[in-house]
């Protein structure tokens, strides 16, 4: 039995999920929606059996039970209560919102009418990620204590602020690990927001500290998890199928001194394993991995990054560019 979908926006990313949705087994593509023509022609290539429209409204009548929203994020909020008010089960691309009221206004609307909602926090859906929560939870690097996050690129898009295009992973996989109860957070950023490195504290105990660019002079996507008995890693442009163990003492100071042990992980793409899941969770109506209340404490915690930011902003120009 397969789900009628709909598609909401056909840009970079969305031509990504366009691609995942014809090749589901779980997903019967019934609309794209595009406002732009050119991406609209793109559309008709790679799906001819959908019909193209220009808004949600029009891909609503057409059959869809569920929509995948993957528009600029200032328009998330609105689309999904949107979608939701029309009886849709809703997966919107992260982050979930610009501001937290906007946020809790669709994690609550979902609940209120009981639909299938679902943030797109794709590293939730890497198989690697997936392992290494789970031994985290079993206790297998012990009491956890530190995580140390990169995600760089050489380029990216900058139509959105490094903090909410980049951060919502790094944040998606501390609040997997610990709840994202934030006790204290420091940020600073270069120029026009980039890079930016944060600090965090959570209320257990554990703290973060997460490094996001997309001008930086190599790409890196790489997460170290330090336990009190074991340290992991996972490098994610180099060796994305497996993770890398290390019992050295030194690293209890974030950094990673060689791997004693490799585990290999089954490798599938997480986009696929985002969609597959969301399909299943609309079939047998079930809560999603990443529901919308996930999304709201990972908005929060961006609205506390960059009100630090803003502070930081507020300094005189000749202080700046100095260390903070």
């Amino acid at each position: 039995m397969t789900v009628p979908v709909a598609l909401v926006g056909c840009g970079a990313w969305g031509e990504n999920l366009l691609r995942v949705l014809c090749e589901s087994p779980r997903a019967e593509l019934v609309a794209v929606a595009e406002t732009s023509a050119a991406r609209r022609e793109l559309a008709r290539v790679k799906a001819p059996s959908a019909a193209i429209v220009e808004s949600l409204e029009e891909a609503i009548g057409l059959g869809a039970r569920a929509v995948v929203i993957a528009t600029p994020p200032r328009s998330h909020a609105s689309l999904v209560l949107t979608a939701l008010d029309a009886g849709l089960d809703v997966l919107v691309e992260k982050p979930l919102a610009l501001s937290a009221a906007d946020a809790e206004r669709c994690a609550l609307r979902a609940a209120s009418l009981g639909r299938v909602a679902m943030v797109g926090h794709l590293l939730r859906y890497h198989p690697a990620v997936e392992r290494l929560v789970a031994m985290v939870h079993e206790g297998a690097l012990g009491t956890i204590r530190h995580l140390a996050a990169s995600r760089l690129s050489i380029r990216g898009d900058r139509s959105v602020p490094a903090l909410w295009s980049l951060g919502p992973h790094d944040l998606s996989i501390v609040h997997a690990l610990e709840p994202l109860r934030i006790e204290a957070l420091e940020a600073t950023s270069g120029p026009e927001g980039d890079p930016v490195v944060l600090g965090l504290r959570l209320a257990s105990g554990f703290d973060a500290r997460i490094e996001l660019s997309r001008v930086h002079a190599t790409k890196e996507r790489r997460i170290v998890v330090v336990g009190s008995s074991c340290v992991a890693m996972l490098d994610d442009v180099r060796a994305p199928d497996r993770i890398f163990l290390s019992r050295s003492p030194a690293s209890s100071a974030g950094l990673f001194e060689g791997p004693a042990e490799e585990i290999r992980v089954p490798w599938r793409e997480p986009m696929a394993v985002e969609i597959d899941h969301f399909l299943r969770c609309v079939e047998e109506r079930r809560a999603p991995r990443t529901p919308l209340e996930e999304g709201v404490v990972v908005v929060r915690a961006l609205g506390q990054a960059e009100r630090v930011l803003g502070e930081m902003d507020l300094r005189p120009a000749s202080l700046r560019d100095e260390a903070p």
